[in-house]
């Protein structure tokens, strides 16, 4: 997405290098050689970053943007990145006197349950959970990589253990000793200061899991332009202009390796060090999240780089690759800032259509309580939604999603800011509201009704769907044409539709929605879509793989071993292929 540039240029009158930061819009170089960088080694590194699963990246240095690259204003979700920002509000409680680091678990009268923290743990400090060498290895909520050991084998600051315990209790900590929300705080003490254009404090929320732990876990929404801010403090040893927002103290503390976690990374107060030669003379160290989302500090060169991966739709950018791509960037830096270069004011994108204002009447019905996806459709609920209207459209509150805008489309749609998942309402046969479902829970109710033959349920599906322009329910609607048995079309239809949409989301969506068949022992009807997608997309290694493990399933020995040797052609890398080609072999 282009961003709209408005024409004021800025010649004079500006910060000196290191001083710079942005007001209520960035500021953009207007020629990447007045920022020190190689106009062609810079639209190489754009070229990798095309070939690379990536929603929005972002590069800024001296205090302006330097490239620009997919949606920098849309929020996605931090995942992990969050850590980093709780480790910058300890920074300004300990700055205030409000945390004491070396207090224990137990000084704090901190606990758990339904599993009680063991005497042994409650010694663990402050200071070792901002570490992650707590030694409390107590079940976590919103656990996702976990370095578990069994309770009590380790003794506070002893061992190092990624872990959601640590940085959940954190939270807790926290809000009992400075009497502050931390989404409050994250907007007091960062949010407003750095004039933060997308996040509000709605853009949080707690996520728990009694049943693991009463710490909740703190998941952020942030746009990668607002997360750029965040990064540029720190590349400025806290500073913000004249303001000290958190001490240079702080930030290097924070930033320092204390564990080594692999050849690449260690870690310090929730921010991951970089330990390769190539990054760490530059004093990079990041904040990092599921997706590989990323906001690297180069503070030796006042540089900042953002990288966002879509994780709404299961994105996730290579590790590898991004790492490659850091690297171009700062080797596409051959030369300084020029004494006087040229800024020009980076304008907001037009306003989305999609955000609607209509009356409230038409919201009424849709205001209350409902389960998502409808019951109706006899798919496991995945959320609760608490739905209310304001200002001419929808707040929808989920408890495991957090808080989300939602805006009624012409078509009788509802579109969800931030997440852009489209929802429908779901009829019972006497024509109430069930509730909503999103396009992905429809189509697979459809698809799984077409899988076992009841066609009365996909017209019912379809019926529901309407005309919605919607990719993903286009294709839908295209598998059902192939679950049809008409090939021909369903191929026609999907390269049209993939000149509007992803062929990589076409490709992974497809293979998904085979896979759900098989899961279900229905070979036929998977064997139909994997076959297209196959068709579709002759050179991915991993559609080849998918048509060969149906077949294997299927006991097509034959069609499974001319699959997985196409699909080793295509990735010799492909250790799946090639441990289930011996198998068939040794069978045979």
């Amino acid at each position: 997405m282009l961003p709209v540039v408005l024409g004021l240029v800025f010649m004079t009158g500006l910060p000196g290098k290191g001083e710079r930061v942005p007001g209520d819009e960035w500021l953009r170089f207007a020629d990447p050689r007045d920022a020190g960088f190689d106009p062609e080694a810079l639209e190489a590194a754009h070229r990798s970053w095309q070939s690379m699963t990536s929603a929005a990246f972002l590069v800024i240095a001296d205090g302006a943007i330097v490239a620009e690259w997919g949606d920098i204003e849309r929020r996605f979700m931090c995942h992990s990145v969050r850590k980093s920002f709780l480790s910058a509000l300890y920074g300004v409680a300990w700055d205030r006197g409000e945390v004491e680091l070396n207090k224990t678990l137990d000084d704090l009268g901190i606990d758990d349950d339904p599993l009680p923290l063991l005497a042994s743990e409650k010694q663990a400090r402050v200071l070792d959970l901002l570490k992650a060498r707590s030694g409390v290895f107590h079940p976590a909520a919103y656990a996702g990589r976990t370095d578990s050991r069994p309770r009590g084998s380790e003794g506070p600051g002893r061992f190092f253990a990624y872990n959601n315990w640590d940085f959940n209790t954190l939270v807790s900590i926290y809000e009992q000793e400075t009497g502050q929300p931390i989404f409050d705080a994250f907007d007091e003490y960062f949010g407003e200061p750095l004039e933060m254009q997308d996040w509000d404090v709605s853009h949080g929320y707690y996520h728990y899991e009694y049943d693991k732990s009463r710490h909740p876990a703190y998941p952020f929404r942030m746009s990668a332009r607002d997360a750029a801010r965040f990064g540029l403090l720190f590349a400025r040893d806290g500073k913000w202009g004249d303001d000290q927002l958190v001490s240079r103290q702080w930030v290097r503390r924070s930033s320092a390796l204390y564990s080594i976690d692999n050849e690449r990374v260690g870690y310090g107060f929730m921010w991951w060090v970089n330990r390769e030669p190539r990054f760490s003379k530059y004093g990079m160290y990041s904040a990092q999240g599921t997706g590989n989302q990323r906001i690297a500090v180069l503070p030796e060169i006042d540089m900042v780089i953002v990288n966002r991966a879509n994780t709404y739709e299961r994105e996730n950018t290579s590790g590898d690759a991004l790492l490659e791509l850091i690297a171009q960037i700062v080797e596409a830096r051959t030369g300084v800032v020029a004494e006087d270069p040229v800024l020009v004011k980076r304008g907001s994108n037009p306003p989305d259509p999609r955000v609607t204002e209509v009356e409230e009447t038409q919201l009424e019905g849709m205001v209350g309580t409902w389960v998502v996806p409808a019951p109706s459709l006899g798919l496991e609920a995945e959320a609760n939604a608490e739905i209310d209207r304001e200002d001419g459209h929808l707040i929808a509150s989920y408890d495991r999603w957090g808080q989300f805008r939602v805006y009624l489309q012409p078509d009788g749609s509802l579109w969800e800011r931030d997440s852009h998942r489209s929802f429908f309402p779901v009829y019972q046969p006497e024509g109430t509201l069930d509730g909503f479902t999103d396009a992905e829970s429809l189509v697979n109710v459809a698809i799984d009704a077409a899988g076992r033959g009841d066609q009365a349920r996909v017209d019912q599906c379809l019926e529901w769907m309407g005309e919605f322009d919607d990719g993903e329910l286009e294709l839908a609607r295209v598998a059902l044409i192939a679950l049809r048995g008409d090939r021909a079309t369903a191929l026609a239809r999907v390269l049209e539709l993939e000149k509007t949409m992803d062929p990589t989301r076409v490709e992974n969506r497809l293979n998904r929605l085979g896979y759900r068949l098989l899961q279900d022992r229905r070979s036929q009807p998977a064997f139909a879509l994997l076959q297209l997608n196959v068709d579709l997309h002759p050179e991915s290694a991993n559609a080849w793989d998918s048509l060969g493990e149906a077949h294997f399933v299927a006991g097509n020995e034959q069609e499974a071993t001319r699959s997985y040797e196409r699909s080793l052609e295509l990735n010799p890398d492909n250790e799946n292929a090639r441990d289930v080609l011996a198998r068939l072999r040794a069978a045979n």
